[in-house]
């Protein structure tokens, strides 16, 4: 039987992952401490992340770390519990790499490196991390317009991470289309689904969440639009985050609108391949104080989300319900 729900906070937020001090980590030294340029100040900013947990039961948070004196990397906090506050830096890191294709063609402020976005799952005993790779310079278009892209990376125990090499060498599993990021992967049936943003016809205003299929996770269908509406944001950078989770008989799709303001809105569908397009309000359910949610479910059955709502101090949980709506 179907129940229309919505999402609340339960609660008060606690900080996860605190901005990470890469001096001495990344090769610039004390220009990792970099501030020209960036939004609001930033240096070194947690924004769009992923926690999962590993066979042990240790959990993980892998974040994109942004305004770095490299550009985007991702970044690593554990926890033995999701209720620890902070969880302890690892000070380990991923960086871009140009040699499996990544990154080619950045944009002069990313100064040269832009990997972001991960997202993780584990299937048949393998983790599989989905990031955001960026430009690729296919079709010999050396622009984000274009040639942006989807890559993976696996582990057999969730801790060490090694790149997925396609035809090429390279680790993308597909291009496009536009601005390429923020994958959230779940199954329907037998078939996964994956779910990111960007934009089309080449139009930065035409930005919108698609959707892939796969039945192996490493081969993807062509993309669809399924949520589109500048009601709700009429850019790229308020097209953001798209968070998918089925519960009771409905599909929620999560979209965040900005960071810094902790504004998300929630889309309701009875189908996974259409939360709206050109008018999304009839699917429309309400407004979440977050920003790049996702929700995580321990053993007991408790839910948690996740937030980069205040990206210069770091990323946040808080406990979540349901009500009925």
């Amino acid at each position: 039987m179907r129940k229309k729900l919505r999402p609340v906070l339960d609660g008060d937020y606690w900080l996860t992952a605190p901005c990470p001090d890469l001096r001495g980590i990344l090769p610039a030294g004390e220009n990792s401490l970099y501030h020209g340029g960036s939004i609001k100040g930033e240096c070194n900013a947690c924004v769009d992340h992923h926690i999962f947990q590993d066979n042990e039961g240790l959990w993980h948070q892998w974040a994109c770390v942004r305004n770095t004196s490299v550009g985007r990397i991702l970044y690593h906090w554990t926890t033995e519990s999701l209720t620890n506050t902070p969880w302890t830096p690892t000070g380990e890191i991923i960086r871009c790499d140009h040699a499996r294709g990544e990154s080619l063609e950045g944009r002069a402020e990313a100064r040269s490196e832009f990997i972001q976005s991960p997202f993780i799952l584990k299937h048949e005993g393998l983790f599989y991390m989905f990031y955001g790779g960026h430009t690729t310079m296919v079709r010999d278009i050396p622009l984000w317009t274009e040639g942006c892209q989807m890559c993976l990376m696996t582990s057999t125990d969730g801790r060490e991470w090694k790149r997925h090499e396609n035809d090429e060498g390279f680790s993308r599993i597909f291009v496009g289309p536009g601005e390429v990021r923020d994958p959230c992967v779940i199954k329907v049936g037998d078939v996964w689904h994956m779910y990111y943003a960007g934009f089309h016809d080449g139009d930065d205003r035409k930005a919108a969440f698609f959707v892939r299929t796969s039945g192996d996770l490493i081969h993807w269908g062509d993309w669809k639009i399924v949520h589109e509406d500048s009601a709700y944001g009429d850019g790229i950078w308020d097209t953001e985050c798209p968070f998918v989770i089925y519960k009771e008989g409905y599909y929620y799709l999560f979209r965040t609108q900005s960071y810094y303001d902790g504004e998300t809105y929630v889309f309701r569908s009875e189908d996974p391949f259409d939360f709206g397009i050109g008018d999304a309000s009839e699917k429309f359910v309400c407004k979440i104080d977050c920003a790049a949610p996702e929700i995580i479910t321990d053993a007991e059955g408790n839910e948690y989300l996740s937030s980069s709502h205040n990206p210069q101090a770091g990323n946040y949980l808080c406990r979540l319900k349901w009500v009925e709506d």
